[in-house]
């Protein structure tokens, strides 16, 4: 259980996301299981009025919060959705079957209930940590991946790269093909997959730390797209040769158009602590 005592008049949510470690989403869930109290009554409704001396109390979660070392970060009827570490899998392998995101995932929806399913409904790559958005039905998955390009309003991450950038904001738009060995290059030519990515410089020292928007989702774009411009992420063996201890690139916000009540919900992570120390 959790005490905040009122220091100023506002409203509940706004309160406590300028006065707590919760996140916007994760208040509103807590108002939707009705886990905030005032003075013995439960709360429901963000914009309650709050008022100095009043105490908000936050009862302890009935559900689970990690799944191991996988932060949950929201779960409703509908939709769960987890912070995938990296190094990670996604989905299983011929190589790995069982230490994969949607095995741990799989494992924790069935233990709460044994007859319900989860569909995973877009990846990560192996090295990227971040939000991955899972179905509770066949139904929605199929409605969100069919049109993902169009529910999936907007997709940021962030990123340490290699050294200080010149410009400090920029779209960096390329056309993508990949080779038979499975490696994504920058056409020449303009042919290939159309690729999107906007940065912008957060903060820098030796290193840079990088907000992402992606336009388009194509397979290793960001990493890609960095390092054609000599800064790639660090970690990044693959396009940069950059050694690190980890990929220092995160999905850190997902914004999506529920397709059964039109309405938009934003899912957001933290900045991992370990990005910070890059710079």
């Amino acid at each position: 259980m959790n005490k905040i005592v009122i220091k100023k008049e506002g409203t509940l949510l706004e309160y406590l996301v300028e006065n707590s470690d919760y996140s916007r989403n994760k208040i509103k869930n807590l108002l939707k299981y009705h886990m905030i109290t005032i003075k013995g009554v439960k709360q429901i409704k963000h914009d309650t009025l709050v008022k100095p001396k009043q105490v908000i109390i936050i009862s302890n979660e009935k559900k689970e919060t990690k799944i191991g070392n996988i932060d949950i970060v929201y779960e409703d009827e509908n939709y769960l959705v987890v912070n995938k570490p990296s190094g990670m899998l996604t989905v299983s392998t011929e190589k790995e079957k069982n230490r994969t995101l949607y095995h741990f995932v799989r494992q924790y929806i069935k233990d709460q209930n044994k007859n319900q399913k989860i569909f995973i409904v877009h990846r990560l790559d192996r090295e990227t940590s971040g939000l991955v958005l899972f179905a509770k039905s066949e139904d929605l998955k199929r409605k969100l991946q069919e049109n993902w390009e169009m529910v999936a309003l907007e997709r940021k991450y962030q990123a340490v790269v290699s050294g200080i950038l010149e410009k400090k904001e920029d779209d960096l738009i390329n056309f993508l093909k990949e080779n038979s060995q499975n490696r994504v290059f920058i056409s020449q030519n303009k042919t290939g997959k159309r690729a999107v990515t906007r940065y912008k410089v957060a903060r820098e020292n030796k290193n840079s730390l990088l907000d992402i928007e992606i336009e388009t989702g194509r397979k290793n774009q960001i990493r890609v797209q960095l390092a054609s411009i000599n800064h790639p992420i660090l970690g990044d063996m693959k396009y940069g040769n950059v050694k690190a201890k980890r990929l220092f690139l995160h999905a850190n916000l997902l914004t999506i158009r529920d397709p059964k009540t039109g309405k938009l919900i934003t899912f957001e992570s933290n900045t991992p602590r370990d990005f910070l120390r890059q710079l």
